[in-house]
């Protein structure tokens, strides 16, 4: 049953309420030395409110919605720059639920957490399969979603160099976690492991499917990425009608018109990006996505480029760790980086030879 537009709207309303009322992205800036963490009743509060459930079928016990609405509602986390790793149970969990139906109930109640480990820059993980089961060995990349994860979503190649998706307990034997944080001071870990037993996300004959789940987490960084840049935005332009220079406000000056209406520009084509994704994954959940790598790469080259530029009409202030513009500027190089920056993704759609050959 895909949620038709007033449900997705009053689903909206809600989450901009609960957003702003508990855990919100101001007193998370005024304590911003002690990380930006989720409250240990924060994920409860999703699973009661029903969020949880979203992506399950009505089979499952969840409502199916679409991947507009789940990127609408990711989009809305962005904006408020939530600790919460919604976006990876909101795009995985249906895979989780595939492969281990009796995890259904668990994933919806948020009983079951999903931390998701990004490749590493070198060497990896490597797998043996031994009666079905999947055996790793190796050291991940940074896992988005780490605080209280009962589980882990981890990538790798396989010995003809397909990528495979592999779900891991967090208490399973011969895992370790050295504690991180992410620039943007969300909480993470490395994962070391050794001989570690893990279920294969994926079927050996089904060649692109870890390729296609590792896209879904990357496609909830581009959702991330539009609300954080929307929001950015906005609050430079609030900003600039509120600070007079010369008798004036500063959008009343030319040439900071001129550079915001650029950055618009950029708002509004990251914003179309997100949405034509979306729409991409409803119509053809097993790809391809030619629209995700363009994505992904323009939150790496424009976006943050953008942000960047909202930083430097903000003055001073823009720069200091107490002004929200600069965790929204983290939180977009977070999104940037993980699961394919932009250099991955160009050479993905082979961007170099094109121009090249022109």
């Amino acid at each position: 049953m895909v949620m038709d537009r007033e449900e997705l709207n009053l689903l909206l309303e809600s989450a901009q309420r609960w957003f702003s009322d508990n855990n919100s992205f101001g007193a998370r800036v005024t304590s911003f030395r002690e990380g930006h963490r989720q409250t240990p009743e924060g994920w409860q509060a999703l699973a009661e409110m029903g969020w949880l459930a979203l992506p399950l079928t009505e089979a499952n016990g969840g409502f199916d919605a679409d991947h507009a609405a789940r990127f609408a509602l990711i989009r809305l986390a962005g904006e408020h720059v939530r600790p919460e790793a919604l976006e990876t149970h909101l795009l995985l969990a249906p895979a989780v639920v595939e492969v281990s139906p009796d995890q259904a109930e668990a994933l919806a109640t948020g009983a079951m957490r999903l931390g998701v480990a990004d490749l590493p820059d070198r060497n990896g993980i490597t797998a043996d399969t031994l009666d079905g089961t999947c055996i790793l060995s190796g050291r991940s990349g940074p896992v988005l979603g780490s605080q209280d994860a009962t589980h882990y979503v981890v990538f790798v190649r396989d010995a003809a160099g397909v990528l495979r998706a592999a779900l891991l307990a967090a208490n399973a034997p011969g895992l370790s976690c050295e504690q991180a944080r992410l620039i943007d001071k969300r909480d993470t870990v490395l994962l070391t492991l050794d001989r570690t037993p893990g279920l294969w996300l994926d079927q050996a004959d089904d060649v692109g499917a870890g390729q296609r789940l590792r896209d879904l987490v990357a496609a909830g960084q581009v959702a991330d990425a539009a609300g954080v840049l929307e929001v950015g935005f906005n609050l430079t332009l609030d900003y600039l009608k509120q600070r007079t220079q010369f008798g004036r406000p500063l959008s009343q000056l030319q040439a900071v018109q001129h550079k915001m209406a650029d950055i618009f520009c950029d708002v509004k084509q990251m914003t179309a990006l997100a949405e034509r994704l979306a729409q991409e994954i409803d119509a053809s959940p097993k790809g391809p996505w030619p629209t995700l790598p363009i994505a992904k790469a323009f939150v790496g080259r424009r976006a943050i480029r953008g942000m960047g530029q909202l930083i430097q009409l903000s003055g001073g202030i823009g720069v200091t760790e107490e002004y929200k513009i600069t965790h929204l500027y983290r939180r977009l190089h977070v999104a940037a980086t993980m699961f394919g920056a932009a250099e991955a993704q160009l050479a993905r759609i082979g961007v170099r030879d094109v121009l090249q050959a022109a």
